[in-house]
């Protein structure tokens, strides 16, 4: 008697595991174990299961949705376990932090080396956070001049942290 099965019995659900962990502490704020469970409606053990590669007769709609989550196109859940590599999803961020609106989440997830970062603080208590990043596959030159117009910029944005000052009446 000759079964076949629908779904291939030599699925690597550890590799799974380790790979959507891996994405989860590559993402940008790196979200954790907490977070994504709130997010998929989940309990943390969930995600647990998940990461350390618990096996499933099949792909189970919140292992689809967490890939998702972590930026993952539709059928990467099913290459990643059949030996291959996920496909990034394309457009909008797949994680949004807490409080991050989409469009920093998706500044911060595009490709591209970030180059810097700073701080600054704002008159009145609240603070500005700047994060500069190259192109994706930036030349050497490329990173230069993105770094040197970063230099160039820098005073005056740390400039607003000083205390308005009248202005000069010379005129």
């Amino acid at each position: 008697m000759i079964v076949v099965h629908d779904e291939p019995m030599d699925r690597d659900w550890q590799r799974l595991g380790k790979a959507l962990q891996a994405a989860r502490r590559a993402t940008a704020g790196k979200p954790t174990q907490e977070h994504m469970a709130d997010a998929l409606g989940v309990s943390r053990s969930v995600i647990q299961n998940i990461e350390r590669g618990v096996g499933f007769d099949k792909p189970t709609p919140t292992i689809r949705e967490y890939a998702r989550k972590l930026g993952w196109a539709a059928r990467s859940v099913d290459d990643v376990l059949a030996g291959g590599e996920p496909t990034p999803l394309v457009g909008e961020p797949a994680v949004t932090l807490p409080g991050l609106p989409t469009r920093v989440a998706r500044e911060l997830t595009r490709d591209g080396d970030v180059v810097d970062t700073v701080v600054i603080e704002l008159p009145g208590g609240g603070s500005a956070v700047v994060v500069i990043k190259d192109q994706p596959d930036a030349t050497p030159e490329q990173k230069e001049r993105t770094l040197e117009a970063w230099l160039r910029t820098q005073p005056a944005l740390r400039s607003l942290d000083q205390p308005d000052t009248e202005p000069s009446r010379d005129a």
